[in-house]
């Protein structure tokens, strides 16, 4: 009986320590948050008035693809048309279609990168405030249900990367190896 009451106290005792070492997690939606930020409804109104300015050129060049084209089709059905006529109508042709391929591929890129450097500090502001409202509250982890990923964790504290890294006989990867980016703090 007296070796009952030892087990229960041991187990109660090892109970309220692990109650006590028990983290206090988060959560939050970052895509709700972000699209609520002023800065991010304007990011999105740049990048879709530069959208609409680079589908007005596009849309000359199809224009233009378009006449082309059908000029093409004419004088090909003209029997009295040279043939260095339509030769000279069907490079240009392609040459447009080129041209046309070409500033797609530089408007995505261009947006792209628009979009990046503009999402840069609304994501850097978002990400202080997660750090600053987690630390105020106490809170160890905060996971973003949005994405999955992890909005916030204490630098260095439960990292057992070199643990893990240990057992499996492993050293550290070399320095010339960037690590993957953080998604929180």
């Amino acid at each position: 009986m007296r070796k009952s009451i030892l087990v229960f106290a041991a187990a109660m005792f090892t109970f309220i320590g692990t109650t006590q070492a028990q983290q206090k997690l988060g959560h939050l939606n970052s895509v709700e948050v972000l699209s609520a930020m002023p800065e991010f409804k304007q990011m999105q109104a740049d990048l879709q008035k530069q959208k609409d300015s680079y589908q007005k050129v596009l849309e000359g060049m199809y224009q233009d693809y378009d006449k082309k084209q059908k000029d093409l089709q004419d004088k090909s059905q003209d029997k009295a048309t040279p043939d260095a006529i339509i030769e000279t109508l069907v490079q240009e042709l392609q040459q447009l279609q080129q041209r046309i391929t070409d500033f797609q591929d530089k408007v995505n890129t261009d947006l792209q990168k628009m979009q990046t450097d503009k999402m840069k500090p609304i994501n850097d502001k978002y990400l202080k405030a997660v750090k600053e409202v987690a630390e105020a509250s106490g809170y160890s982890y905060v996971i973003d249900v949005a994405s999955g990923a992890v909005a916030y964790f204490p630098d260095k504290t439960n990292d057992v990367t070199d643990l893990v890294m240990k057992k499996m006989g492993i050293t550290a990867a070399p320095s010339n190896v960037t690590p993957a980016p953080k998604t929180g703090n």
